[in-house]
């Protein structure tokens, strides 16, 4: 299997992967979007209250501020000593206590979330909780612990991800020098990944597989049928977007470790299982 990153930001990663099968693409994809444990507030204790928000709908707010994760430290309730109770080593305290000693209405942000732990904190601290009025309070207890997208959407380590196939595209330029139209192809391209300045058959841009959507609209609209369009057998270009709970480093290299999990336990299964011949 080979890789290669094509574009690394704090939130955004693209890379090509080849030697993979489409199954296991798809494993990686799911994995990816539903099985990698991050933090998220599932306990809150709302001590006062003076907004104009019932308890619930700040209770359901507070889940799904996006919280930094240490995978390294906590484990999940499930696999904790405590047996899920709650204790240093699967849980987080966040606290918020906040009175509005101004004339003015005050926004109550995500950075008013105080944390026992400096490594769990909300990402963004300008995700907006609530509004009081002045001389109003606020003062609650909030708990985090780990947990995985299949339970509930507001443990997902990841905005979004996907893949697609590489784009293969073939011209026969015997049949393009024959072409009256000045090449149609180049001009109504949706995603402009033809040049044909100074030439007598269009020219592909280098890196024309960066943004072909595989539309195959150049093969319906050449008129002398000089297009073929194809993918790149076992090649994919996968796109994830982060909001940055957890680093792209540590997303793959928990994703991996769930896929050899899942072998491993298949092949348990499977040599537990008495097959009749």
């Amino acid at each position: 299997m080979n890789l290669e990153v094509l574009e690394k930001s704090e939130h955004k990663l693209s890379f090509v992967v080849e030697g993979i099968s489409i199954e296991m693409a798809n494993a990686i994809r799911r994995i990816i979007q539903s099985e990698i444990p991050v933090m998220a507030i599932d306990e809150v204790i709302i001590l006062k209250n003076d907004s104009p928000l019932y308890d619930e709908i700040i209770s359901h707010r507070l889940g799904l501020i996006p919280l930094t994760t240490d995978l390294d430290t906590y484990k999940l309730p499930r696999d904790c000593t405590c047996g899920g109770y709650g204790c240093p080593l699967c849980q987080v305290s966040l606290t918020c206590e906040v009175t509005n000693t101004t004339n003015t209405p005050l926004e109550i942000y995500s950075g008013d979330l105080k944390s026992n732990d400096p490594k769990i904190i909300p990402v963004d601290p300008t995700i907006p909780i609530v509004k009081i009025d002045k001389n109003d309070k606020l003062i609650l207890e909030a708990y985090a612990i780990l947990g995985i997208t299949k339970d509930h959407v507001k443990w997902q380590a990841v905005s979004n991800v996907f893949y697609r196939f590489y784009p293969e595209i073939e011209f026969d330029d015997n049949k393009c020098a024959k072409c009256p139209d000045r090449c149609i192809v180049s001009r109504m391209c949706p995603e402009k990944l033809y040049d044909f300045s100074n030439q007598k058959t269009p020219k592909l841009l280098e890196d024309y597989w960066k943004k072909c959507t595989l539309c195959e609209s150049c093969v319906r609209d050449c008129p002398e049928k000089a297009i073929k369009v194809g993918e790149k057998v076992n090649t994919y270009i996968f796109f994830i977007e982060s909001d940055g709970v957890l680093p792209f480093a540590m997303i793959i290299k928990k994703t991996f470790e769930i896929f050899l999990e899942k072998v491993d336990e298949f092949i348990e299964k499977l040599a537990a299982i008495e097959i009749k011949t």
